[in-house]
């Protein structure tokens, strides 16, 4: 895997990840605002990423478990990215298209050192990923989820470095959030 040193001598990798097996089985998208001051909701976006994802509905949450990006009534999902795309901080309709141009395999694609963090706010469409059409049309699937989503932690349990240098390229940076059950229009 080839490197880089940063102007902050943090190691960043270079080279592309191959798809993760995970990619046929993927069956959700997110949009996430990636903001000027990372991990505050109230400044400016200055890009939205658009992760593909296989996620499992892991818990319900009631008000004895709520907390900061928790609420009650939330369900909680975790999972693996399995492509990511870096967008415009206003993408319309794009983020749902099947022809959505993928920059990067199995992790969030970052651009001059930067890319979105946890805890961040967005959607989630949930659903059946064979049915979406060139134009990006969310009611293509009438079973499909499209709510707000905030994405809480990303790489846990191995971080990037570490162990997880060597499990993320095979199986995909994991994603943990919140589905919030608030219909979007």
């Amino acid at each position: 895997m080839t490197t880089t040193t940063t102007n902050t001598n943090q190691s960043v990798s270079t080279t592309a990840w191959a798809p993760t097996p995970l990619q046929p089985y993927a069956n959700a998208r997110l949009l996430l605002r990636q903001t000027l001051i990372p991990a505050d909701s109230t400044s400016a976006v200055v890009a939205t990423h658009a992760l593909e994802c296989f996620l499992v509905r892991q818990r319900y949450i009631s008000a004895k478990e709520n907390g900061p990006g928790v609420d009650t009534g939330d369900f909680t999902y975790g999972g693996m990215i399995c492509r990511a795309s870096r967008l415009p901080p206003e993408p319309g309709a794009i983020w749902l298209s099947r022809d959505l141009v993928w920059q990067q395999n199995g992790r969030r694609v970052a651009s001059a050192g930067l890319t979105v963090v946890a805890p961040c706010e967005g959607q989630i469409w949930l659903g059946d990923l064979s049915l979406l059409n060139a134009a990006g049309d969310a009611d293509v699937d009438p079973y499909a989820l499209l709510h707000p989503f905030t994405a809480l932690e990303f790489g846990a349990s191995y971080g990037s470095g570490g162990i997880g240098a060597l499990v993320q390229p095979l199986i995909g940076e994991r994603v943990f959030g919140t589905l919030k059950p608030v219909l979007l229009s």
